[in-house]
């Protein structure tokens, strides 16, 4: 009993840090927070932050990592749907993403602008490795459905799936900065349009599907990131 009560204890206080973290990271941005505005913000010591994360980086990987579980609690119910054609569960599986990121628009920008730095390299690749393991057996179960209903054409659901999450991570590093240079001016709207599309289509054609057929950011996504 004594040890299951000390691991809901310790849930509930690591939790309680990640929630400061991401509002600071929201609010003042992940390269002005520091270790102390979270100590300052909880009340607590230096130790009591490092008993849960080692480092800054350490405390950015375990909110994004929260992130991703989040993401996968809403996307898993639209894969395990017994109800949905494969089609129709790949775009709900896109479309449920952007929606959750687009609803915490502010907390992605913000998080955006720490991740692709040099110094979180190993961080990154840490995450996306983790991310990826957990996305490529949901994707390979809609493959698998989609050639069972004549959809989809991929001669091998794991394979497929697996090169999916890899242009996901690709299409990611993309859109970001494409993003990123949008903000700076540097790229057009025409020109985003264009880079998404030929994602759509290397999608399109992974799986056997219609040219047109479907959408990595559909429209008003596309229109709300970056017009």
């Amino acid at each position: 009993m004594a040890r299951t009560l000390n691991t809901t204890v310790h849930g509930v206080r690591r939790d309680a840090i990640l929630d400061v973290a991401e509002q600071l990271i929201r609010t003042k941005g992940y390269e002005r927070m520091s270790i102390q505005d979270v100590q300052d913000a909880l009340g607590v010591s230096r130790g009591a932050i490092y008993h849960y994360f080692r480092s800054k980086a350490a405390l950015l990987e375990a909110v994004v990592e929260r992130m991703v579980e989040a993401i996968m609690a809403i996307l898993t119910p639209i894969a395990d749907d017994p109800d949905l054609p494969a089609t129709v569960k790949l775009q709900g599986v896109f479309t449920a993403a952007g929606t959750w990121k687009a609803e915490r628009k502010e907390l992605m920008v913000a998080i955006l602008e720490a991740w692709y730095s040099d110094h979180n390299v190993i961080v990154r690749e840490h995450v996306r490795r983790a991310a990826s393991l957990r996305l490529a057996p949901l994707l390979a179960g809609v493959v698998r459905q989609g050639k069972a209903e004549g959809t989809f054409t991929a001669g091998s659901p794991e394979h497929a799936a697996g090169i999916l999450v890899a242009l996901l991570v690709i299409s990611g590093d993309t859109t970001s900065q494409l993003f990123l240079d949008r903000l700076a001016g540097r790229v057009r709207y025409e020109d985003v349009e264009r880079a998404v599309a030929a994602y759509d289509e290397a999608v399109e054609r992974i799986l056997g599907l219609p040219a047109g057929s479907f959408r990595m950011i559909d429209e008003p996504s596309l229109h709300f990131w970056f017009a």
